[in-house]
């Protein structure tokens, strides 16, 4: 009898040991299948982030959608406001707006939202561009007129040294950017040549810039 109950005690010992092997087995199985899904689940929401990174776009709290015109790419603006029509401003962009972040314009705070505003270029020069000459200054003079602006085309203009009105002169240099020259007088410096060139995100730069301090007052 004592060998029986013996053997018993030790068929017993050696099932809840096996059972508990079985348990941890378990949950082992348990936690890399949390893990795996934490992982997947982390991989998505990071896939997620970029996948918005790049169809957003900010600003200086100025927001941009991505838009695909067959095979045009547009950054249409987000953050609309009305002019004093009541119509609301609304424009695409060309140049991805992180790039235009890294167009510098110098003293950038230093320029006012004034009626009257001439552009003009450099001496013997049409910045046609390979075509996109034409859309940059039409674009500049939509953006202006919706926001109650002149711009004025006018190459026989000079700044104004009591700068009673914005004079904008384009240019070609060795790098794309915006100089100030004077009172309310800028240099639009394009990189590049007459078929080849710049002028969009130099132009645009100006429009961003010119449209935030307009939405910082209409908002």
């Amino acid at each position: 009898k004592e060998k029986k109950k013996k053997s018993v005690s030790v068929e017993k010992d050696s099932s809840k040991g096996e059972e508990l092997k079985k348990g941890k087995e378990e949950e082992k199985i348990l936690k890399m299948i949390f893990i795996i899904a934490g992982l997947a689940f982390l991989a998505f929401f990071t896939y997620y982030l970029f996948i918005q990174s790049q169809s957003n776009f900010n600003y200086k709290g100025l927001k941009f959608e991505s838009v695909k015109m067959g095979e045009i790419q547009l950054y249409p603006l987000v953050s609309i406001v009305n002019n004093s029509q009541g119509k609301p401003i609304m424009f695409n962009l060309r140049t991805n707006p992180n790039e235009l972040k890294k167009v510098p314009f110098e003293s950038y705070e230093n320029l006012r939202l004034l009626v009257l505003n001439v552009i003009g270029g450099q001496e013997n020069m049409t910045f046609k561009c390979g075509g996109d000459g034409v859309i940059a200054v039409a674009n500049l003079q939509i953006l202006f007129s919706n926001m109650g602006m002149d711009l004025i085309k006018d190459e026989n203009a000079t700044c104004d040294p009591e700068g009673r009105y914005n004079y904008f002169t384009l240019k070609y240099g060795d790098e794309t950017r915006i100089e100030e020259v004077g009172p309310a007088c800028y240099d639009i410096i394009i990189k590049g040549d007459e078929e080849s060139c710049e002028i969009l995100p130099a132009t645009e730069k100006l429009m961003v810039e010119a449209y935030l301090r307009y939405y910082n007052l209409k908002r």
